[in-house]
């Protein structure tokens, strides 16, 4: 039996490995077979880098509602009530005036809760700074109105309009560019500006218990910013 044949074989096999370690040394590959410190300087450029941060700034919450008054009758149409609508700081008038425009929610009708002005009303506010005065221009389905119903419709208006955060103290109805004639509840017509008092008849009942002179509820509209 000869065995020269697996000693030639192994004697191949350990120069092929020799000859593999030589060049994987030339070519700069470490041999050691644990974990060794690698020197900076031959560290590629970009790995010992920090990682980027970013950093995110979140908004100021500018959507917090506040509630501004919305004037409605009452079921027998002798009294207003104030309800209260949640719309986005700051709130204005033309808001307030679009919300009773819109009409009593389906909670506010539940209770009993109507309103003096037609469905296809769209009354328009403009605020004089100087004098305090709302000027709210009346359209057709307002202006026409009749009876009791016309002046429920105008204190609804006039009590809305003139919440004291407006900064309103009264208002000039107009219609169709000139003066309109404001009905008031002791059948007399005006065509200057008309404040509460002026809707007395009508104002809203005194809670039991409080100060205040309103009689409140709390809606469930809310209006988001333009």
């Amino acid at each position: 039996m000869s065995y020269a044949p697996r000693t030639r074989r192994t004697v191949l096999c350990v120069v092929a490995v020799a000859m593999a370690g030589v060049l994987l040394g030339a070519c700069g590959i470490p041999l050691d077979h644990s974990a060794q410190p690698v020197p900076r300087s031959r560290v590629p450029g970009g790995l010992l880098d920090a990682p980027a941060t970013t950093t995110t700034t979140l908004p100021e919450d500018s959507t917090r509602a506040v509630p501004i008054g919305i004037y409605f009758m009452n079921g027998a149409g002798t009294r207003l009530v104030e309800t209260f609508a949640r719309v986005q700081p700051p709130p204005t008038a033309v808001e307030a005036l679009d919300l009773l425009a819109y009409g009593p929610t389906a909670s506010d009708s539940k209770r009993g809760l109507r309103t003096g002005l037609s469905p296809q009303s769209t009354p328009r506010v403009k605020i004089d700074r100087q004098t305090g005065i709302a000027v709210v221009t009346l359209d057709a389905a307002t202006y026409y109105l009749l009876g009791s119903q016309e002046y429920q419709a105008l204190a609804q208006i006039v009590y809305t309009v003139t919440d004291p955060q407006f900064g309103v103290h009264a208002v000039q109805f107009t219609y169709s560019g000139g003066p309109a004639l404001a009905y008031l509840p002791d059948g007399q017509y005006t065509q200057y500006p008309v404040g509460r008092s002026d809707y007395s008849a009508l104002a809203p009942a005194p809670q039991v218990g409080h100060v205040t002179s309103a009689t409140s509820t709390t809606s469930t509209h809310v209006l988001a910013a333009s």
